[in-house]
């Protein structure tokens, strides 16, 4: 999917103008399947009749924060591969484990231990070393990826909270 990604947004490829809206248009098209499945398809074994009957409160605390923050990952994934190579965005991408620690932690999911703590300074080391790696690093790239991997570590964070409260 990055690579697909890449050929569209990058600027010495396709260089489509627009990659929220196309990113847009693929969860549309994403929610589209799903309702379908869910709705008709086979509503039982994927739990459209579960999320029929669910009430206003339990969804907006449930779906909208992990939609958005999915939303701001992909988006802001998908604007960095505009100014960034491939490798350089698996390489940012590959830091989401420390933000998924971080998070953890804010959330009271996580304990810091000493070993949490040494892999978090390797990976962040490893972090540093690629970007000064980089022949052509560009800040608000770096800037974009950074944020979409501080969102997919919250997202999964949430994800774990919201299935501890299912329980």
């Amino acid at each position: 999917l990055s690579c697909y990604n890449k050929v569209v947004f990058g600027n010495d490829k396709l260089d489509f103008p627009c990659p929220l809206l196309l990113t847009s248009i693929h969860f549309l098209v994403q929610w589209a399947f799903a309702y379908l499945a869910t709705e008709f398809c086979c509503p039982v074994l994927l739990g459209g009749d579960d999320v029929a009957r669910m009430e206003w409160r339990p969804y907006l605390s449930t779906s909208v924060p992990c939609g958005i923050v999915t939303a701001l990952d992909v988006g802001l994934s998908n604007l960095s591969l505009v100014r960034i190579s491939l490798a350089f965005y698996t390489m940012v991408k590959a830091s989401s484990p420390v933000f998924v620690l971080a998070s953890a932690y804010i959330f009271g999911i996580e304990k810091i231990t000493p070993s949490l703590l040494l892999v978090v300074l390797l990976i962040s080391i490893g972090e540093f070393l690629t970007v000064l790696g980089e022949v052509e690093f560009d800040s608000l790239g770096f800037a974009l990826c950074i944020g979409a991997s501080v969102c997919s570590g919250m997202r999964w964070t949430i994800v774990q909270l919201k299935l501890h409260t299912l329980q």
